[in-house]
């Protein structure tokens, strides 16, 4: 699986460092798991699924099948507001994203652009 990830992270052209940050778990773990020494956890795996929704579980897993899935993935976030040099407000204009209704306040927003890189804001 190990191998998988390694080429998964160069199409994404993602970096250890990145993929540890994206999914809050420490750098050493990135690299144990790249370098062979620990295999992956289902926490580990589920993060990674989540925060890349195009990475087909299958072929992550098994090898089986294609690495990317075929479906267009979309969050229905189109009102976010993000001023990038600031302490300015990042807003998203209600609690509604999509058909999904959130009832809790946002703590962390994660982008994730076409290109493999992301920005992720944290509530401070």
């Amino acid at each position: 699986m190990k191998d998988r990830i390694k080429k998964y992270m160069e199409y994404k052209d993602v970096s250890a460092g990145e993929l540890a940050t994206l999914l809050e778990v420490q750098r050493s773990n990135i690299s144990h798991i790249l370098n062979g020494r620990n295999m992956p956890g289902a926490a580990f795996i589920e993060k990674l699924l989540i925060n890349f929704p195009d990475l087909n579980a299958r072929w992550l897993i098994t090898g089986v099948g294609e690495m990317t899935s075929d479906e267009e993935v979309s969050a229905g976030i189109e009102n976010i507001q993000v001023k990038e040099n600031s302490a300015s407000t990042k807003s998203v204009p209600s609690n509604n994203v999509g058909n999904l209704r959130i009832d809790k306040p946002i703590d962390k927003v994660v982008l994730l652009f076409t290109d493999g890189s992301f920005i992720d804001y944290n509530k401070k």
